[in-house]
Order: structure tokens, then sequence, then C-alpha cells
């Protein structure tokens, strides 16, 4: 043998004269192939100006002195170009790729062909460098998880999966625009799912919690697509039972449904597009129980609250139960938000205070500590709500005869007429008057008459006519009793209409 099996080195023959040639050519190929490394590979060329010990892998289709050695590794030595055929498993570092290339008896290949499985790796970087914190750190565009097929031996599936050690650590994605974070998603601080946002990467807030156990979803913050239910009722100010024609308000009297004059009193007006225009406290009793039926809990102690008006000419002052506030002027929906104390249980007053004329519209009163859009309700549905509170007694024709209201003739001074009402009221109603030829809301004589199936003919009465409700009512029906102060002329246990005269008018109320 005259050749090393792997490198072809050349070995000294016995007797050999010269030996010192042999043995040179030897130790120049090793020189040239251990720790290979080559200036590049797939040079087709060779360079102009060669350095000694230069060595290049030849690509395809070379020309001059490269000519005919194709995948061989050409070495410049002695002022000449020497070529080695490569053997499998020959590694080469190439410095113009910064790159280690193995021979796999055909062609060169990246070092990264070959490493099937990386076992504890204390730190690993793509396109940057890791760190203590950061043991995977990764620089690039685009990312790519395919599930593995089952035609490769895989299950179609894929599943990215984390794990955190405790309930209280965080398990989450954290999402950065200039390494300062602005979402978060995942189990943050316990095992509910959630999804937080930030304006500066210091100061988080909830989006979305899903609870663990339950799977049911809070958004603490609301849905501003979606409105919230309004706490006030006739915030459009369009339900006016009671005929308020604009003007003076004395302290405690009611305007347009659900609105009360505050201390002081007030001055307002409507125009057709629900702007109010308002001087002076406006208030309205929010009913606890209605509220709570709206924000699924006892009460509203404790609650974020949000009062919002649209286009306030200026700085509107408000209370919200026990919290002053304002809010500024401007165009579009303009709110103040409060959070009422944990003792506030009970009824909740709001009120609109200005000192001077301000004008507004579409009034709301939400759960929640910012404004969602407006969106009044139909109007059947806000007259429904109103009426609960207040509601007149159904009359028809200019007579003003009680609709389906049949009295009874029970004595020579009384006479009972009960009464079932339209929609059920919030609280047993009390009986109030206004309209008509009153005097300090007492009717006067003829302003009542009797309609008796007996005789066929109205009868009357020449007294004063008082008009009470008889105990017990309740929230869906009342009885009337007419109490005359001269006797009231029929026959006892005869039936009839009730009649106003002079378009008064009679109504039950249950304000707060």
């Amino acid at each position: 043998m005259t050749s090393t099996p792997h490198l072809a080195l050349p070995l000294l023959a016995a007797a050999q004269a010269q030996k010192h040639v042999t043995h040179n050519e030897a130790l120049a190929c090793l020189d040239a192939l251990v720790h290979l490394a080559l200036k590049e590979r797939g040079r087709t060329a060779p360079p102009a100006a060669p350095a000694e010990g230069d060595r290049y892998l030849v690509g395809p289709a070379a020309t001059g002195a490269f000519a005919g050695h194709e995948g061989e590794i050409a070495l410049f030595d002695l002022g000449a170009w020497r070529f080695l055929s490569p053997r499998p498993g020959w590694r080469a570092y190439v410095e113009a790729e910064d790159a280690v290339v193995v021979f796999g008896g055909g062609e060169w290949h990246d070092l990264g062909r070959y490493c099937r499985i990386l076992d504890q790796l204390d730190r690993l970087g793509v396109g940057t460098t890791p760190d203590g914190l950061n043991r995977f750190a990764a620089k690039l565009n685009a990312a790519l998880f395919a599930a593995l097929g089952t035609e490769e031996g895989g299950t179609g599936d894929l599943r990215f999966v984390l794990n955190k050690a405790g309930t209280s650590n965080v398990l989450s994605q954290l999402y950065q625009r200039g390494f300062s974070g602005r979402a978060e998603t995942g189990l943050i601080g316990s095992d509910d799912f959630g999804i937080r946002v930030s304006p500066d990467g210091t100061d988080w807030i909830d989006a979305l919690l899903l609870d663990r156990a339950t799977g049911v979803g809070t958004f603490p913050q609301g849905l501003s697509n979606l409105p919230r239910a309004n706490l006030l009722i006739n915030g459009f100010f369009r339900v006016n039972q009671r005929g308020f024609s604009g003007g003076s308000l004395a302290e405690g009297a009611y305007g347009y449904d659900r609105w009360k004059a505050g201390p002081g009193g007030c001055t307002l007006a409507r125009t057709a597009d629900g702007t109010i225009t308002l001087t002076g406290a406006l208030d309205q009793v929010v009913d606890v129980a209605h509220a709570s039926a709206l924000a699924g809990a006892a009460h509203l102690a404790g609650a974020d609250l949000t009062l919002s008006v649209e286009d306030p000419s200026g700085p509107l002052p408000v209370l919200i139960g026990s919290k002053a506030a304002t809010i500024p002027g401007g165009s579009g929906r303009r709110a103040v938000s409060v959070t009422l104390d944990g003792s506030e249980t009970g009824h909740v007053t709001v009120r609109l205070n200005p000192p001077t004329a301000c004008s507004f519209r579409n009034v709301k009163l939400e759960i929640g500590s910012y404004a969602t859009p407006w969106a009044g309700e139909p109007l059947d549905r806000e007259e429904f709500h109103c009426r609960r509170y207040y509601q007149p007694l159904p009359v028809s024709g200019t007579s003003y005869m009680l609709v389906g209201a049949l009295g009874q003739r029970v004595s020579a001074n009384f006479i009972d007429i009960p009464v079932t009402l339209p929609t059920r009221m919030r609280a047993n109603p009390v009986l109030v008057t206004s309209g008509g030829a009153w005097a300090g809301g007492v009717p006067v004589a003829n302003q009542m008459a009797f309609f008796s199936n007996n005789n066929a003919a109205w009868v009357t009465t020449s007294g004063t006519v008082n008009v009470t409700t008889v105990v017990p009512a309740s929230p869906s029906a009342v009885t009337l009793r007419l109490q005359s102060t001269a006797s009231f002329s029929g026959t006892a246990g005869s039936v009839g209409h009730l009649h106003l005269g002079n378009a008064a008018v009679l109504a039950l109320q249950a304000e707060l």
C-alpha cells in the first residue's frame, strides 16, 4: 500500500530514496485537510492572486486550472494548484458563508442536516443573541408550525403547550411595542384566562376574564359596540303624561315623566329633537329594584357608574348618589364616572344642576367606568316604565268618561268604582288630581256625575264631591270612592259610569 486509506497520504517505501520528499508531501496534505477551512465553495475559476495555502471547493462547469476538478478541494501550494478528492464525513468551514459543511459522499451539506437531536442546550438564539432571562431568543419575520401528518408518522394534530408552576404564577403571551407591553393574554396571576391591555406598559386594564370553573366571561370595562342598559327612565324626555309644556318647576314638582325639580326648583324646556335647556336642579330617583334588575345585583353600592349626555353647551354639574362631579362641555357624548360608597344600598338620586342655562340631550346612567353609545328604547317600552310610577286613569270622549269603570252607589253619599290598572305600578299608588275646575285639588260642585242604569239618565249631586281611594289598594287595582256633601240621587246598588267635567284628570302615582 502506497497511501493511507482515508486522507490518501503518501507512505514511505522500504529503502526509498529521498524519503524527505514523500514525508513533506504527507505533511502538506495534513496541513491542508486537518481543520479544513475553505475560502469559498462553488468556485468555478481560480482567483487571480491566490495566497499560499488558500483552499477552495471547486464548483460545476469549472474553467482554467479548475477544469475537470468539479467537487474537489483546490489547494494553492508552492505556487501551483493541487486537488484533493473529498471522502464521506469530511467537514469544512466555509469562510465566505461563516458555515460548517459536511461531505455526504455525493455532495456537501450544511451541518444542520446532521443535527437531529439537540439536548440540554443552555441557550439558543435565532438571528439574535439570547441572555440569562431570554434563554431562547429569535429575531425573524415569520414562524411556521405545521402538524406532522399521519403519512409522516404523526397524528395530524398540533398543540402548543405552555405550563406554569403554580396558580399565582404568570403564564401569558405578552405583546409589545418598542419592548413596552401593550397587551397580554393567558393565566395572569390566577388560573382564570384573561386578556388585558396597557397604554404605557405600566398600568394594566382587564378587558376579558373567563372563569376557569364555569367558563362564564365578564368584560370589566364593558363593550363599546353593545350599549349598556340605561338606569335612567325617559332620558330622551319624550314621555310627558302630565302634559308639561316647559317652564318653571317648584321644588319636588314633576314635569316630564320621572323628572322632578330638585332643591330650589328649576326651569327647563325641550325642543323637538330632544334637546333640553336647563337652569337649576332637576332630579330623577333611580329605583334600586329597577337598577338591580339591570345590574344583576341586589343594589348599586360600590358600583362604578357613568353619567353622560350629548353635546352639552357647557360644564354640567351633577350629583350621583353622594358623589358630586361635572360633565365637561363639548360636542359628542360627554361623561363623568364615579364609584358609589359601599353604604349606598338604597335608591340613588341623579341630579343635573347647572347654575346657568345649559343645553344637552340623551341623558344616560350606566354601570361601568366609561360611556357607551346612546340607544333609546321604543316609545311604548319607555311609556310602560313611566306608567309604573305615574299613570292617568284612562278616559274617552268629550264627556271624559272613565273607561271601563262601572261604579256602584253604596249609600246616599258614596259611590265606589273599582278600577283595574292597564299597567301594574311599582307599589300601591296614591290618587292625584289635576286639570279642570278644582278647589285645592278637590272637585267642586257638579264636576262629577253618576250614570244610573236604572233610570238611564245622568245622576248628579248638588254638593261638593271628594274623590279618594279605598284601602286596600294594590299595584294593579284600586277602588275610587266618590263622597258627596249632599246625597247622590238614585237607588242604592245601582251601577253606572264616572263622568269628569271640565277636562279634569285623575291619576295614580307611585313615585319614589
